[in-house]
């Protein structure tokens, strides 16, 4: 039996331990290290994961569902396309072929997509190698960016990401539309913060060290968050940080189902891997689409018509963020 690293920091992954010779099934729980290492909202880690002989099947943890913030479960779906963009990334890396199936139970929403391992010698062409090693340097950006544009090569590379049909992104960068988003921001963080359902949710998971934060930090926060009233402090930081950035992205879809939403977090993932490898930095803006009169707001200043904005994000250089998220114990995420 091999000994990983992973099993005290799921950081740590040992790539030459990977089970060439076993069976498919251990080939796939080799891979699900490098799929929980994946972005999610308020870093809630929502999915869950079944594995036997070739074949893997992807669920949505509803316990670790933001039921105030994330009403509609868009995040929740959008979290687990992440992880589910990692699998694939990992698998193509060790020269494996695979075959999705999205919500192979059309009545069961919780089964998000089957993946099935399949021998083939062809790579996707939007996969690249290098997002694999981008895996372990990806992390959120929460600090100032530096004014200066996205170079034309970095921005096509972006937008080169988004390959499925019915997700486009846009990256919008003049003054006059990031001045409106920052209206929005602050409008969004007043709301939220004002509702106490929202301040409550929000504390639990700092509390509970989500963002990585030391015990006594996060108690002092959850405390905050719960008996302060923060929304202009939030709002003022948000539009700080917006303003800072030289651009915004805004991923959208044609549909607004929850296949749709999947695959929007794995557009969403391999644009954060791709910023990654290229030294950009990016940070989910969510609260603007959390609230729907903000969001059908946002909707108003993409240009094209009838979409739906599923994941702003702010997008730009800066200094490079270096805590890790913690991540939990891959046994804990399976079914």
């Amino acid at each position: 039996m091999i000994e990983y690293d992973f099993k005290t920091n799921p950081w740590q992954i040992i790539e030459r331990n990977f089970p060439r010779e076993s069976d498919g099934a251990r080939k796939l729980s080799f891979l699900l290290r490098y799929a929980i290492l994946a972005p999610s909202s308020h870093n809630t880690q929502p999915w869950k994961f079944s594995v036997s002989q070739d074949r893997l099947l992807l669920y949505a943890n509803v316990d670790r569902w933001l039921r105030v913030a994330d009403a509609d479960q868009r995040e929740m779906y959008i979290s687990i396309g992440c992880a589910l963009e990692n699998l694939l990334i990992a698998a193509q890396h060790f020269g494996l072929g695979y075959q999705v199936n999205y919500f192979p139970e059309p009545d069961n929403s919780k089964l998000i997509a089957s993946v099935e391992l399949a021998s083939s010698d062809q790579s996707s062409p939007f996969r690249h190698p290098a997002l694999f090693y981008a895996v372990f340097v990806r992390h959120t950006n929460r600090k100032p960016y530096e004014p200066r544009p996205i170079s034309e090569e970095d921005r096509q590379a972006l937008e080169d990401c988004c390959v499925e049909e019915g997700i486009s992104l846009h990256l919008m960068s003049d003054l006059e539309t990031r001045r409106k988003v920052d209206e929005l921001v602050s409008l969004a963080d007043a709301i939220q913060l004002a509702d106490p359902a929202f301040r409550e949710e929000l504390a639990q998971w700092i509390g509970e060290g989500v963002f990585g934060t030391a015990w006594l930090s996060a108690k002092l926060s959850q405390l905050a968050i719960s008996y302060l009233a923060l929304g202009n402090h939030e709002g003022k930081k948000d539009w700080d940080l917006l303003m800072s950035a030289p651009a915004l992205g805004v991923l959208c879809s044609k549909e607004n189902d929850r296949a749709s939403q999947v695959r929007v977090g794995q557009v969403f993932e391999r644009i954060a891997l791709t910023a990654a490898s290229l030294r950009i930095s990016i940070q989910p803006m969510s609260q603007i689409v959390q609230v729907p009169q903000i969001k059908a707001e946002l909707a108003s200043l993409i240009p094209e018509a009838d979409v739906f904005p599923q994941q702003p994000f702010r997008v730009g250089y800066a200094e490079p963020e270096r805590q890790r998220s913690p991540r939990g114990r891959l046994e804990e995420a399976m079914v």
